[in-house]
């Protein structure tokens, strides 16, 4: 099954295995309302580690699944980690913290900065269909969501419909 990785507006993103683009942002709208970037993956491997206090934490991401995300959902900050400054530098979260000169963090603030307001204007897509405007209004769900419900509610409603004697098939 394919992986998609999802880049929201407040800069940070979700992965998700999924049959194809719609059912992963059906699963994805229950962390929230639509991503501002969505791409199925050509390769996801995560490595994760157990922690003494019983939680996980992101080892290592896989030799091309880090890059990939880098290049596709985070431009300005893979342009800003290629300089010399930072060629030490991880993209998962270190157990120890790597100190900076005052430049280089300075870099790193405002390519995080830029990250997290680029894509926070991306516009929802509507739904495609009145009632699926109003529901995706009411719940402030996605539009993959709000089309699937009202896709599945119209089915049901046409399996129960039994047209009059004097309805004839266009």
């Amino acid at each position: 099954m394919p992986a998609f990785c999802a880049r929201w507006p407040d800069g940070s993103f979700s992965i998700v295995d999924a049959d194809d683009e719609t059912h992963a942002l059906i699963q994805l709208d229950e962390l929230g309302e639509e991503p501002a970037q969505l791409w199925m993956m050509e390769s996801c491997l995560l490595d994760f580690e157990l922690t003494d206090n019983g939680s996980f934490r992101l080892k290592q991401f896989g030799e091309e699944t880090g890059p990939e995300i880098m290049k596709k959902a985070y431009p300005l900050l893979n342009k800003a980690l290629k300089k010399r400054a930072f060629e030490d530098h991880s993209i998962e979260d270190p157990v120890e913290s790597v100190e900076y000169r005052p430049a280089a963090k300075k870099i790193l603030f405002d390519a995080v900065s830029a990250e997290r307001e680029r894509l926070k204007s991306v516009e929802r897509t509507p739904a495609a269909t009145e009632q699926g405007k109003a529901l995706q209004r009411e719940l402030g769900a996605s539009a993959a969501y709000v089309d699937a419900l009202v896709d599945q509610a119209a089915s049901k409603h046409l399996k129960k419909f039994k047209p009059g004697d004097s309805v004839k098939p266009s």
